[in-house]
């Protein structure tokens, strides 16, 4: 195995966008193509070095090659795409029909998304699991604002500062386990960072609706009423958001798709109060709604872009075979 085509090809491996799989296939054919015209760029008396460097000329631009690459092949099939939409569809039916305070009903639709978690973390982490790891997060977020709730119902934090110590000490764990499985996500595309976190988009907006709209209820157990049926519709916005960003290829239409369903989350929100929850109160959605969707794109100029799952064994067992 060269060394130096090798490096060539590390080089970009940062802008592959693909799961592990299919990225160390691509490297592989990648090598293979590479590895035969400096063997044939030798034979014409090349040395090595210059056989190299011819080769690396002739294949052109590794970031262009790359960006090729990841819209070819980025593609997922409809049953992968549905798949994706499910958990956004499961929760809105749950709120749809009113289930969502249902102990049976939200153990059974949690425990389902934990196995197909475990599931695609096993086989490759493909698109579609970043949807249903979003929605597995999802009850360590909830349980944040049920603290933060609490703490609001006993009015200023002198009066309630170890509920507000709780509150913070809690979102400071879940923010630090938060970081580092997205680093985890990052370092492969951050456009599955903000596929991952779209849940979040629903449930901080209409935590924070529900707040201004004073709808829960008064005994202060933070339950929500009035409000199930346009969080249902703003989770089937969400599910036909995913069916579309997981069917098209091009990056800068996926972020078109996300910004799309921020704007119209945002809509459902204001139009769910009548308008009533004032300009300054939906521009500190549209501030929510920018940063739970653009958030990872910025913190993608933080991460290092190292992989962790090698390519060179898999290339070796190639070779030999």
């Amino acid at each position: 195995m060269r060394a130096e085509p090798k490096k060539l090809l590390d080089a970009g491996r940062r802008h592959l966008k693909l799961a592990p799989s299919a990225e160390r296939e691509i490297l592989c054919e990648l090598y293979t193509h590479l590895d035969d015209r400096v063997e044939e760029l030798e034979a014409s008396g090349l040395s090595e070095e210059e056989a190299v460097a011819a080769a690396a000329r002739e294949f052109g631009s590794l970031t262009a090659v790359v960006g090729d690459l990841n819209e070819v092949h980025s593609g997922n099939t409809w049953p992968q795409t549905l798949l994706a939409a499910l958990p956004h569809i499961f929760f809105s039916l749950l709120f749809a029909l009113q289930q969502w305070s249902s102990v049976g009903w939200l153990t059974v639709i949690v425990l389902s998304v934990v196995g197909v978690v475990v599931h695609g973390w096993r086989h490759g982490r493909p698109t579609w699991f970043f949807t249903w790891l979003g929605y597995a997060l999802i009850p360590l977020l909830a349980v944040g604002l049920i603290i933060m709730d609490r703490a609001l119902d006993r009015g200023s934090p002198g009066a309630a500062w170890w509920l507000w110590t709780a509150t913070a000490a809690y979102f400071g764990v879940v923010a630090a386990l938060f970081g580092v499985i997205m680093a985890q996500i990052l370092k492969r595309d951050w456009l599955l960072g903000s596929l991952t976190i779209m849940p979040f988009l629903a449930v901080i907006g209409w935590f924070l609706t529900a707040q201004w709209r004073d709808r829960l209820l008064p005994n202060g157990a933070g339950t929500l009423e009035g409000l199930e049926l346009w969080i249902a519709l703003s989770l089937l916005t969400l599910a036909g958001i995913v069916i579309l960003f997981t069917q098209l290829r091009e990056r800068w239409l996926r972020v078109v798709v996300l910004l799309v369903a921020g704007l119209v989350v945002l809509m459902l929100m204001t139009l769910s109060s009548g308008g009533s929850i004032g300009v300054l109160n939906i521009a500190v959605l549209g501030v929510v709604a920018l940063v739970v969707l653009l958030g990872p794109a910025v913190m993608d100029r933080w991460v290092v872009h190292t992989r962790a799952e090698p390519w060179e064994e898999f290339l070796e067992e190639r070779f030999h075979h």
